[in-house]
């Protein structure tokens, strides 16, 4: 049939279905029951307030007869001397009850209606947009939707395609509506609240073929925010920019300016765009730079510059992030104390490297989950054209964490976390590895009981890290009174062992691997935990049980700040 013939289409009644995820969804009459016995929804007419008005006070004057769906009126004369306020509020209380009483009754009726109906052979053969969002580009919106009409194309990874099979059924229609939504949704440029969508007939096509009209409204594209941060033993304060769907196609442009006590100052822009039009599969270039002082606990300040490339792709395992860095250091403000080490390691160097990290996340509380576990491994090679010689190595970074109940519907939990970190040298025998690429250990949120970057090389003030280094820890977390388990502060007490080694040439690999687990460092603490989402607060005293002389020990209490904690 011609849908702009003379004749037009054939006509139809229409009801309203509201349905889960805050939309409005349009379904013909058609759909509830055969043609030769079709299942008419009632009529649905709200109740309007002059109706109910007039029956709670009585008809207007010089008005006869009895209004049937209002209360009867009064049979007797209300006393003068009653409380006005409270006839008011009688009267208040009257009309929301009916008003209620009646939306309630015709939401229980369309919802037989539809419910009976689920079954019903149904086809989805178009999506469209009324209006088109205005700054959104076509192309990017039909690759969007083309995923819920068609079936996934065979040269894309299956985890990539979300959308249910076709819809054959009003009920798998629904089904397909709401996963399209929630997709749409990931990208965070719609509003979905103020977003909607209903079925209608498809012009000209057959009775089973329905079209979905879906009405888009766009996010606010400028985002601004300033705050403070604490966490890895400094705080500061940053500064956010943000631009949604920045061309049109789901990117993000973001800019971000910070200073801190440690890190001096922080500067980065970065551009993030969806691939494949899937908010599962992302590709995002970066420019940054950065002012470190790690006077602390090696007599100098790390100045860097440089940019990144990175692709990110969430799949049902977890997330995969695979970088190109180029990156360029200066180890330069030396402190007057710095050490011999430190004076001979600070020099420029280039980095320039590849690196794969994998992260699954699966707990349902980072610090007092009860079920799930956190795994992140990194992997990174540096010495690709552009790097210094010396910057030539392999790194490997494995971190684990799980919380437990301590039996079954307890209220004193455990957590069990470890950290491993090897930097295998690829460059020179003659010449040591970078001090940026080194490996710290100790401080308040890694190894309690140590000072930040105490543990591993030292000479005179200043630490020198290690390429080899390991920890673990067990927390076992308590109320403060019986029967308050819900107060954010919990008793808090704590094992760690860890130790920092140095990369010995002369030695197999096996060896300095034997080297780094053998003779721990120990400590124990006993304080307090503060959870203040979304970062969490310790208060604890620490005592070092086994360590090594040179090494700096923090034993006595200690605060530590941050989201991540060993």
């Amino acid at each position: 049939m011609d849908p702009n013939g003379e004749d037009g289409p054939r006509k139809v009644e229409i009801a309203e279905v509201d349905v889960d995820f805050g939309l409005r969804v349009r379904s013909q009459s058609e759909l509830f029951g055969s043609t030769e016995n079709p299942v008419v929804p009632p009529p649905l007419q709200p109740p309007l307030a002059s109706t109910i008005l007039a029956g709670l006070y009585g008809p207007p004057p010089g008005s006869h007869g009895n209004d049937s769906a209002g209360p009867s009126a009064p049979t007797h004369a209300v006393d003068q001397t009653q409380d006005a306020e409270r006839i008011q509020r009688l009267q208040e209380e009257e009309f929301q009850r009916r008003l209620r009483g009646e939306y309630e009754n015709a939401q229980r009726r369309l919802g037989d209606v539809v419910s009976g109906n689920m079954d019903r052979p149904l086809r989805l053969t178009s999506i469209r947009l009324v209006p088109p969002p205005p700054t959104t580009r076509t192309n990017f919106l039909a690759s969007l939707i083309s995923p819920f009409l068609a079936p996934p194309s065979p040269h894309l990874p299956p985890w990539l395609h979300v959308a249910p099979p076709p819809p054959r059924t009003l009920h798998e229609v629904l089904l397909t509506t709401r996963a399209m939504m929630q997709h749409i949704d990931k990208f965070g440029v719609f509003d979905m609240e103020k977003s909607g969508v209903r079925l209608e007939n498809r012009r000209g096509g057959d009775d089973d073929e329905v079209e979905l009209v879906l009405s888009l409204r766009e996010r606010s594209r400028l985002f601004l925010k300033a705050g403070t941060e604490v966490g890895g033993g400094e705080g500061g304060g940053n500064i956010t920019a943000r631009l949604r769907n920045a061309l049109g196609g789901g990117e993000t442009l973001e800019g971000q300016a910070s200073i801190g006590t440690k890190t001096k100052s922080a500067y980065q822009a970065s551009l993030t765009t969806p691939l494949f039009a899937s908010p599962l599969l992302s590709f995002a270039l970066s420019a940054f730079s950065f002012d470190r002082d790690n006077s602390a606990f090696a007599s100098h300040r790390e100045q860097a510059s440089g940019g990144r490339a990175k692709l990110s792709a969430i799949e049902p395992y977890g997330l995969h992030d695979l970088t190109y860095e180029y990156i360029k250091r200066d180890i330069n403000h030396l402190s007057p104390e710095a050490s011999i080490s430190v004076r001979q390691l600070a020099r420029e160097s280039t980095k320039s490297s590849l690196s794969h990290t994998f992260t699954s996340d699966t707990r349902d509380d980072p610090w007092l989950g009860t079920s799930g576990r956190l795994l992140k491994i990194t992997h990174e090679y540096a010495g690709l054209p552009g790097s210094s010689s010396s910057v030539r190595f392999f790194k490997s970074l494995s971190q684990s964490q799980f919380s437990r109940a301590l039996f079954e519907g307890s209220n004193i939990t455990y957590s069990l976390s470890s950290l491993t970190s090897i930097l295998y040298p690829l460059g020179p025998r003659s010449r040591p590895t970078e001090l940026p690429d080194r490996l710290f250990l100790g401080g308040p949120n890694s190894l309690r009981g140590w000072r930040v970057g105490g543990m591993g090389l030292r000479d005179g003030p200043d630490s020198l890290g290690g390429e080899l280094s390991w920890g673990g820890g067990l927390s076992v977390f308590a109320p403060i009174w019986p029967g308050k388990g819900y107060w954010p502060v919990r008793g808090h007490g704590s094992l760690n062992v860890g130790k920092v080694v140095g990369y010995d040439r002369d030695r197999t690999f096996g060896d300095n691997m034997m080297r780094m687990y053998r003779n721990p460092n120990v400590s124990v603490g006993l304080g307090l935990m503060y959870r203040l989402d979304p970062i969490r607060v310790e208060v604890n005293f620490s005592m070092p049980l086994i360590g090594r002389k040179g090494e700096r020990t923090a034993r006595g209490f200690g605060v530590g700040v941050g989201i991540e904690f060993l």
